[in-house]
């Protein structure tokens, strides 16, 4: 059996509900809301490097990938289509014409694209294919004795990419944009993974490196948001998500001796959240009586979208229990 990692669990867990929060409607001017939206998706990238193993051919490799990160992206997106349909019909008074209703299959086949032509199927699923590239990036590069110089090439990079996009804009995707800016900290991921390090865990020494690291990344964070000086508005912006990864990393080994069963099943289930939390988010919106008009602008307070997420993460679970027994490829496995 699969050796589990408690903390990692718990770090999984956390990130996966701090998603669904974050893609709840929220003011964009509450600082909160900024910092995570900009940080949280760093742990998956971390972790996802941080687990990758260097052992298997191409063929195991990409039977491990088909049944991890294909299927399931297929999977959820094919499931979440009839949402998309009722959706459009309560917007537009009536069913999409074939080109209407071809947009969000060509934008989920380009992986969550956007254009003229396409539209997100299923958002949150874009990390998914970006992680596939990732992890087939190094499985070339360990062909070669090149792995380090052309990982640390490409991640150096991917900043002035970045740096070019957010000036010029002109990438303005999603999944391009989180591949630029998230290529590092996989990266630094897999080679912290493959050295085992973060392994030990020391109760007092996390304490202070997790409320040390957050403090410094949300100080960070607010000098970050003044685009006044705009090369160092780039460069901050990696400080700011190393030190909350790292953060929020200490604070989990924190709990490393607190084994629930709950947050393991969020964790093995972290696909089945990200997969299906939007149109779950519409439902209990109807079923609550909040919200039901699918055309008002809603803005959540912060604790009414802690509610919601509570809500959501719970009618959500006893997925995860089914596909834990009966069918695993929802899981990606």
């Amino acid at each position: 059996m699969k050796e589990r990692i408690n903390w990692i669990d718990w770090a999984k867990a956390a990130a996966v509900c701090t998603v669904v929060f974050c893609h709840l409607p929220q003011s964009q001017e509450d600082f909160y809301f900024r910092y995570l939206q900009s940080c949280v998706i760093t742990v998956f990238f971390f972790l996802s490097g941080y687990l990758k193993k260097d052992r298997g051919s191409d063929r195991e490799n990409w039977r491990k990938y088909w049944r991890g990160l294909v299927v399931p992206y297929l999977l959820y997106n094919l499931v979440v289509y009839p949402y998309w349909l009722v959706k459009y019909y309560m917007l537009h008074g009536g069913m999409p014409d074939v080109s209407a209703a071809l947009r969000p299959v060509v934008g989920a086949l380009l992986f969550q694209h956007e254009n003229s032509f396409a539209e997100p199927l299923n958002g949150p699923l874009w990390y998914l294919p970006a992680i596939l590239l990732m992890h087939v990036t190094i499985d070339q590069c360990r062909k070669t004795r090149l792995l380090h110089p052309v990982m640390i090439t490409l991640c150096v990079l991917s900043f002035f990419l970045y740096a070019a996009n957010k000036y010029w804009a002109f990438l303005p995707n999603l999944t391009p944009m989180g591949i630029f800016r998230r290529l590092p900290y996989y990266y630094i991921g897999y080679v912290m993974g493959r050295d085992r390090l973060l392994r030990s865990v020391s109760p007092w020494r996390d304490l202070v490196l997790c409320a040390g690291l957050l403090a410094t990344s949300l100080v960070l964070f607010w000098w970050h948001l003044d685009e006044k000086v705009f090369l160092l508005h780039i460069a901050l912006f990696y400080p700011v998500n190393l030190c909350f990864l790292f953060g929020v990393l200490s604070g989990c080994k924190l709990m490393d001796r607190v084994k629930w069963n709950m947050v393991t099943n969020l964790s093995v289930g972290t696909l089945v959240v990200i997969g299906l939390h939007t149109p779950v988010i519409s439902l209990v919106n109807v079923v609550t009586g909040h919200h039901t008009d699918v055309s008002a602008v809603v803005s959540y307070p912060w604790y009414e979208a802690l509610l919601v997420t509570a809500v959501v993460v719970a009618a959500l679970y006893p997925v995860i229990r089914l596909g834990r027994r009966y069918w695993t490829l929802l899981l990606g496995r």
